[in-house]
């Protein structure tokens, strides 16, 4: 018999801080969703020791391996900045 995904909480966290917040937030939605670590990977392109790394908070995880997993997932990654800046005319807009 096929072993049952269990659902992780979610983070207790008003922000992503720091890598562990985002991998608990990544293991959090993909145990949501039901999907195995294996298939996950297999769905986001990257190896299995790789995907554990990342919801197991290592620093040390490649940006594009992190952003495989998130656009995978569906988690779209935001800031109050770019939102505003968006909204702008680009005429407005400085950049420092």
């Amino acid at each position: 018999m096929a072993k049952k995904v269990t659902a992780s909480n979610m983070p207790n966290s008003v922000f992503i801080e720091n890598a562990e917040i985002l991998g608990q937030l990544i293991k959090a939605k993909r145990t949501e969703l039901g999907i195995k670590l294996a298939d996950c990977a297999a769905l986001c392109g990257i190896g299995i020791n790789t995907l554990s790394r990342i919801e197991n908070g290592n620093a040390n995880c490649t940006l594009a391996a992190v952003f495989s997993v998130l656009n995978g997932l569906g988690i779209k990654l935001t800031s109050k900045e770019l939102t505003t800046a968006a909204s702008s005319s680009s005429a407005e807009r400085k950049w420092i």
